[in-house]
């Protein structure tokens, strides 16, 4: 048997991201602490938390995400967001100086802007988004007494502490959000103004919240805004089941060459951190959120084939998926759905069991490297943990084939200085990545999955937009070399960064009648030739 054991540790991303990463390691003899407590997740939201914490008394604590976020759903325009930011908001107390409204950018897996299901303008420049941050916590008990002395945590004990904005730890912007026909149906169109600070993966472990059993109340003062403290009411559990969360992997057959028309039957057990099963049928007791699996491949080309399993116990969602367009199975874009009813168990309860399928009519050049991925989520005694695991399998052939790994390990390399969180992009003005060959950035920014990071809607934003970038702002010669490579570029690619291309009702030209105005290729952006001559 092909047994594969999964440790997921802690690590909450907001969009998520799919990723293999978690916790960096640490030394405890380092931290002067024993080994690693729980992490957990605190949001406040307009000064209120969104969720009690729900803790064991006696155990200590580090955290994993502390969220503060102001947010407006009655606004209607960027103008009238910012505004309420810079002079409304819990935000306001913040030094708004030099703040403007430097970008926009939109996010979906929809192929234009109108239809996208995240457009957010996004504000850039004010004074509080270079200032650190801190936190007192205090534990009180139901008289409002403090229990020991307090916690004091800034963005120097996590990893957000250089302020990247691209990880989520600074934001403001104006959102527009329309879900309506995305797969989750419920939603609605939102428009919505939200600033935030966020504290993500505590590396200083030293610094824990113990919970008394009297502990009822944990008080937060900000240091921008000390006079109004945060109240978060503690739920005391009594925890029958540890944190964390394993997955063990088993397939069958084992084997080390799987053919077109083989069948492969995978179980999935999962357990706690101290190997108590956590029982699927009982993911309501155990906090088991969803647990995902896909077949992909051949890993050069990941969009040949792809199969997938959807359980999202949480949402109550469960969905089977399968899509080849080359193969006749669903098209571009879209898979052949089967909606079930739950997840599919064995008898038991206690694992999940699914068929993973090799097409009988793969071709030889789709032969090579294929992937198994599963990911799963659990919410626990607010701690929050979600992460993702690839196996690869060997299809048709045993040479094995390249192809992009997706993750943070791709570019924080454990153990190095590259490890997760320490990895600073060029545009955060640390230490400016350096590439040989364009092939090296479609690593990760590739059109061919049409999201957020593809290459014109996630790069091109962020080097012609970003302040602090290390090359001339919109200097597009540093990557399109040649007058040559520079004609590649298309309107849709334009209109990411410049939102009203020819306005007044000019005509509309094509890509390539583009290029008889816009020529001027040595001045580092595309200018029609009569400005070029100025």
């Amino acid at each position: 048997m092909l047994k594969s054991k999964i440790i997921f540790v802690v690590f909450v991303l907001g969009i998520l991201l799919v990723s293999s990463c978690g916790r960096p390691s640490s030394n405890p003899e380092d931290m002067g602490s024993p080994a690693e407590p729980p992490g957990i997740t605190l949001s406040i939201h307009n000064g209120q938390p969104r969720a009690p914490l729900e803790l064991v008394a006696g155990q200590e604590y580090v955290f994993d995400r502390i969220v503060l976020e102001a947010e407006n759903r009655n606004i209607a325009s960027s103008e009238e967001a910012l505004e309420w930011l810079r002079d409304e908001s819990r935000f306001q107390v913040l030094d708004w100086t030099g703040v403007r409204e430097a970008r926009a950018y939109w996010r979906n897996y929809k192929a234009v802007r109108p239809a996208a299901d995240v457009f957010a303008h996004v504000f850039e420049g004010a004074a509080w988004m270079n200032e650190a941050n801190a936190l007192e916590l205090s534990v009180l008990d139901a008289e409002g007494v403090r229990l020991g002395e307090p916690l004091l945590l800034s963005n120097q004990d996590f990893l957000n502490r250089q302020k990247q904005w691209d990880f989520d730890m600074i934001r403001a912007e104006f959102r527009y959000e329309d879900f309506a026909q995305h797969k989750d149906r419920s939603s609605a169109k939102v428009k919505r103004a939200v600033a935030k600070i966020v504290f993500a993966i505590q590396t200083n472990l030293s610094k824990r919240l113990v919970i008394p059993q009297q502990a009822k109340t944990l008080r937060i003062v900000w240091d921008k805004n000390p006079q109004q403290a945060i109240l978060v009411p503690i739920r005391l559990i009594s925890s029958p089941f540890a944190y964390g969360m394993e997955i063990q992997t088993q397939l069958q057959p084992e084997k080390d060459l799987y053919m077109p028309g083989d069948v492969i039957r995978a179980t999935f057990t999962v357990r706690d951190d101290q190997g108590g099963v956590l029982k699927l049928s009982e993911f309501a007791a155990n906090s088991i959120t969803r647990l995902y699996v896909h077949l992909d491949g051949p890993r050069h080309d990941p969009t040949f084939y792809h199969e997938e399993w959807l359980n999202d116990f949480k949402g109550n969602r469960y969905a089977y998926h399968l899509r080849s367009p080359a193969l006749g199975l669903g098209q571009k874009g879209q898979s052949l759905s089967t909606q079930r009813e739950a997840a599919p168990l064995d008898p038991s309860g206690t694992s999940m069991v699914v068929e993973l399928h090799v097409p009988e009519n793969l071709p030889e050049e789709a032969y090579g490297t294929y992937e198994i991925r599963v990911s799963g989520g659990r919410e626990y005694g607010s701690q929050v943990l979600q992460n993702t695991f690839a196996i690869p399998i060997q299809v048709g052939k045993r040479e094995r084939t390249s192809f992009e790994r997706f993750g943070c390990i791709a570019c924080h390399v454990p153990e190095t200085d590259m490890d997760i969180g320490l990895l600073i992009p060029p545009m955060a003005g640390r230490e400016p990545l350096t590439v040989d060959n364009f092939q090296e950035c479609v690593m990760c920014h590739d059109n061919s999955r049409n999201g957020s990071r593809r290459l014109d809607k996630y790069l091109h934003i962020i080097h012609m937009n970003r302040d602090n970038f290390p090359v001339a702002k919109n200097n597009c010669v540093m990557c399109h070399i040649t007058a040559a490579s520079i004609r590649k570029l298309n309107r849709e690619v334009c209109s990411h960064c410049h939102e009203s291309i020819h306005p007044e009702n000019r005509a509309t030209f094509t890509d390539d009648q583009c290029q008889g105005c816009h020529t001027d290729y040595g001045r580092g952006h595309i200018v029609p030739p009569e400005i070029a001559q100025n």
